[in-house]
């Protein structure tokens, strides 16, 4: 399959504070070294995955829904991380 098309993907944030600086923090991280462009959104917001500004303006809630949307080389692989990552109750610490 070419990564040439966005991949789209709905997933629900199970960290127990919501998108708050740890969890934004995790998500940069993640995204460190891909090529590609991932935009989360939430409501009617919309955030660069690479960006902590970005993220924490969302202010997604627990349980909220967000859409994960990826474009580039290795576009499943980093959706698969982020959507690991926001579907635990709880952010790895340091």
């Amino acid at each position: 399959m070419s990564d040439s098309q966005p991949i789209q993907r709905t997933v629900r944030l199970k960290i127990v504070q919501g998108l708050h600086i740890r969890a934004c923090s995790g998500v940069v991280a993640i995204m460190d070294g891909f090529e590609g462009r991932v935009q989360i959104h939430y409501g009617n917001k919309s955030a660069d995955a690479s960006s902590m500004f970005d993220l924490m303006l969302l202010a997604a809630l627990p349980n909220s829904e967000l859409s994960l949307e990826a474009e580039g080389e290795g576009s499943e692989l980093i959706l698969d991380q982020i959507e690991d990552f926001l579907s635990h109750p709880s952010v790895p610490q340091d």
